[in-house]
């Protein structure tokens, strides 16, 4: 059989170049997107602030003085707001503190919240 008649009857030749084409242009188009995607990802999780609550003491009925480190970006201002609970988990105090940029990534904090009766707990609510 002639190669012609084959392509004439089966539809091969410039068909199967354009599918082929085709494939590629769709595959490249999926690993433009995907690799976009992961990108956007890797730029926004490198931006988050995290906290760790190191500790708390209790100084009286109306302070109470919370420890806790914040990893963020080198040189990022941040601002965190602190909470002291009572025994019934209500806030019994509140204070919003600035943590000024340096060149650590990791920073320590110690601030002292003023409470309106005995609190039990002081931890970091969130950071900004």
């Amino acid at each position: 059989m002639s190669e012609n008649l084959l392509e004439k009857r089966y539809g091969l030749g410039t068909t199967r170049r354009k599918d082929r084409l085709f494939a590629i242009v769709i595959a490249s188009l999926a690993l433009v997107a995907f690799l976009v995607w992961a990108l956007i990802f890797t730029i926004d999780d490198a931006q988050k602030i995290s906290t760790r609550d190191v500790g708390f003491t209790v100084n009286d009925e109306f302070s109470t003085e919370v420890v806790f480190e914040v990893t963020r970006q080198p040189g990022q201002k941040v601002m965190c707001d602190v909470q002291v609970l009572s025994q019934s988990y209500a806030v019994v105090g509140f204070k919003t503190i600035a943590i000024e940029p340096s060149g650590k990534p990791s920073v320590v904090v110690s601030t002292v919240v003023n409470t309106t009766e005995l609190g039990t707990t002081g931890l970091v609510d969130s950071c900004r």
